[in-house]
């Protein structure tokens, strides 16, 4: 095993103790980057194009470019997360947000589809789905996720409509996690480097038996001085219904207490959506999920916020066994043509 044996010591690092005595991770839209916003759109529009059909040269930032390249530093260098805040939503119809994200994200890095259809922004809203059953994925429902990282080296969330109630964002550092686990329990920490298998949840390629990831994907990698995590517990468990398998008691309740520490007061940092608010995590350094949430009646009233993952390749050294995550096998995460 070549995992660290002393504590990482970093911004990614970081506990929401910490993060909850500053807003520096909150950075408004002013004014001007909004109308610059909405002009990059109406230019896009202008062109006959709509998102994912353009690219970076056909969503032109002359102002905010820089600006977001600075941002996305302190995701990917930092401390591994930003929230962008007041974006004017409602100034734009379904369409145009959709292009607004899709611009956004082809600046930041190259976006990569969403599952086996190839979509390139996922639609997060309650499908009346059961979250319980194999293969169904939490984001489209309703009920409370456990932390976990999504696919891809950035997530971008843009909140459209919130919640009536509930569906706050709750994150925490997978490196002050580890910082924890090293603490309490370094023997038993060679199976995070091991890894797991992992349900792909409809999505795998029939390369993948049984429907999940033919291979184990590690918890945490040590490359090249840099710690990485790839984590989701559920999609651990349901494999082990797919695969007729079952993962040794003391290596699943190492998973099941990399939850609770995530979900302690000390580590967990939470952030209630606002419309028009954009999140951006570093899934290597970063775990996310939702408080489950109850919608309003009125179907044009209901959470929605839509996704991309974002890959920037080269730029982050990342052990090759977790360079795909939990969805190797899978015919998601793949390039979108612009």
């Amino acid at each position: 095993m070549q995992l660290p044996s002393v504590p990482i010591d970093a911004p990614s690092a970081w506990t929401g103790e910490a993060m909850r005595r500053t807003d520096a991770w909150i950075v408004p839209w002013s004014p001007a980057d909004g109308a610059e916003l909405k002009a990059a759109a109406q230019h896009v529009r202008r062109l006959g194009l709509r998102a994912p059909q353009f690219g970076k040269r056909d969503f032109p930032l002359p102002t905010l470019a820089p600006r977001l390249a600075g941002l996305l530093r302190e995701v990917t260098e930092g401390r591994g997360f930003v929230l962008l805040r007041g974006l004017p939503i409602a100034e734009f119809d379904d369409q145009g947000a959709r292009d607004v994200l899709w611009g956004l994200g082809c600046h930041w890095g190259s976006p990569v589809s969403q599952n086996h259809h190839g979509d390139a922004i996922a639609e997060i809203t309650d499908k009346g789905l059961d979250a319980t059953q194999p293969g169904v994925k939490p984001s489209l429902t309703n009920a409370e996720q456990r932390p976990h990282s999504d696919p891809g080296d950035i997530v971008a969330l843009l909140c459209v409509r919130k919640a009536m109630e509930g569906g706050v964002s709750r994150i925490a550092s997978s490196l002050a996690i580890y910082n924890r686990l090293l603490a309490e329990q370094p023997g038993e920490l060679e199976a995070l480097h091991r890894g797991f298998h992992h349900d792909l949840r409809g999505d795998a390629t029939p390369e993948a038996p049984f429907g999940c990831t033919p291979v184990p994907i590690p918890v945490y990698r040590y490359y090249r001085g840099l710690l990485s995590c790839v984590f989701n517990a559920t999609s651990v468990k349901q494999a082990q219904v797919r695969m007729g398998t079952v993962v040794p008691a003391r290596e699943m309740a190492l998973l099941d207490r990399i939850v609770e520490l995530a979900q302690g007061e000390d580590l967990c940092l939470g952030m209630a959506f606002e419309p028009g608010d954009i999140q951006l995590l570093n899934n290597y350094t970063v775990v996310h999920w939702r408080t489950g949430f109850r919608d309003y009646p009125e179907e044009g009233r209901k959470r929605l916020l839509y996704r991309l993952w974002i890959d920037r390749p080269g730029e982050r050294p990342v052990d090759p066994a977790l360079h795909r995550g939990y969805i190797t096998g899978s015919k998601a995460g793949m390039p979108i043509p612009t």
